[in-house]
């Protein structure tokens, strides 16, 4: 088993700038995401700070290099370099339209949940944040490595309005309960945090829904997100 002992070893900093900036290969970190990483076949190799008990080519690393490379308050010491999954669209579920969605922690949260109630996929429009991003990564749990993610544009969303998907989008006006929403197949859209859907993905929406609160005019896209998709799963 090999050892590096040197925050200056080239694939220490190679690894560190893959961590910041993933292309078809990622790295992750923590012993729950690396299991996840494994049972999909994606881990090329560990680093770690503690040998783990997994039949892939290991490198022992110092608790120094660990913080090296973790952007956490406290890591466990364990990464994986991992190839970036590449899952086809499941088109006999629903599916999820992310519309500029900005913050990492929500897209985790979106992502998880998707995976939760068995969307088919997530469609993520061009000004999404990274899906990759760390915190990203660290919020979803695994969903990366089992949930279809794929890049997307207005006119992807017409094309599969075009196979039979309906758009649903979420509006405080003229907007009707989501239990009133024929059971078709749907694509649910969530906006960004601040602005919401943008118009020319408001003007292709088949639904406007809202979800009935009480006190306040609107929720977290995260938590709306999370209502939207359970109420949508229980017609599956």
């Amino acid at each position: 088993m090999n050892m590096i002992t040197s925050k200056q070893n080239p694939k220490i900093k190679a690894l560190a700038a893959l961590k910041a900036k993933p292309n078809d290969e990622l790295v992750i970190e923590g012993q729950h995401l690396i299991e996840m990483a494994l049972a999909s076949n994606l881990v090329m190799e560990l680093l770690t700070v503690n040998p783990l008990p997994y039949a892939v080519p290991t490198t022992l690393i110092t608790p120094e290099i660990a913080k090296k490379l973790s952007d956490k308050v406290t890591t466990d010491g364990a990464f994986a370099l991992i190839k970036k999954p590449n899952l086809s669209l499941d088109k006999n579920k629903h599916l999820l339209y992310l519309d500029e969605v900005s913050d990492p922690g929500n897209m985790g949260t979106i992502l998880r949940t998707a995976l939760a109630f068995n969307f088919g996929g997530v469609l993520l429009s061009p000004r999404c944040v990274n899906v990759y991003n760390e915190k990203v990564l660290s919020s979803a749990q695994g969903a990366h490595f089992l949930l279809p993610l794929k890049k997307a544009t207005l006119t992807d969303l017409i094309s599969l309005k075009k196979e039979g998907y309906k758009v649903v989008v979420t509006t405080l006006a003229k907007a009707v309960p989501i239990e009133a929403v024929p059971n078709d197949k749907l694509i649910l859209v969530l906006g960004n945090e601040a602005r919401g859907v943008s118009k020319p993905i408001f003007d292709v929406a088949d639904y406007l829904v809202k979800i009935n609160i009480r006190h306040i005019d609107s929720l977290n896209v995260a938590i709306a997100g999370a209502i939207l998709m359970y109420e949508i799963s229980k017609r599956s």
